[in-house]
């Protein structure tokens, strides 16, 4: 009789760290991912590697290289923006709070990084919630997925100017 009082709340609080835990590792992995992604396109490495395809499907595969990632990389997003000082600028959000996916735009935008410039890298990817009972970001998408998002801020080093 005193299980049948404890259960249930025992194994929503389960499911509660259960579904925290994997939203946490999730939000780490793009952290990790992106960082990578910052110094590839810090150091000019990234621009050396050109190979005339599609830089963004390139820096996607950087990213998803090396590691367990608990998100598609398919389903990932980047927006890459490119400045000449830390003049605040308007990055484009990649939720629309109005109808609850991903903003118009997002994701559309790749200048390739040139020596001594600073670039704001962002990031977004959706992932799946398992159990729906909490919302870290404010961002529930379509399909019981949550948006995660990441984002570097940095000055790229003095290489010579190469395209992507």
């Amino acid at each position: 009789m005193e299980f049948s009082l404890v259960a249930l709340p025992l194994f929503a609080l389960i499911a509660v760290i259960l579904e925290a835990s994997l939203i946490v590792f999730a939000q780490h992995r793009l952290d990790v991912s992106t960082e990578r992604a910052a110094r590839l396109l810090r150091t000019g490495t990234f621009q050396a590697g050109a190979t005339g395809d599609d830089p963004v499907a390139r820096l996607r595969t950087a990213m998803c290289g090396g590691g367990f990632n608990m998100f598609r990389c398919a389903d990932m997003r980047i927006d890459l923006t490119r400045t000449e000082s830390f003049v605040p600028s308007q990055i484009a959000a990649p939720y629309d709070p109005k109808t609850f996916d991903w903003s118009a735009g997002f994701g559309a935008r790749f200048d390739c990084p040139a020596g001594n410039s600073v670039v704001s890298l962002r990031v977004a990817v959706p992932v799946l919630r398992p159990f729906r009972f909490l919302d870290f970001t404010g961002q529930a998408m379509p399909g019981g997925r949550q948006l995660l998002t990441s984002t570097m801020v940095f000055r790229t080093e003095g290489f010579e100017d190469r395209s992507c």
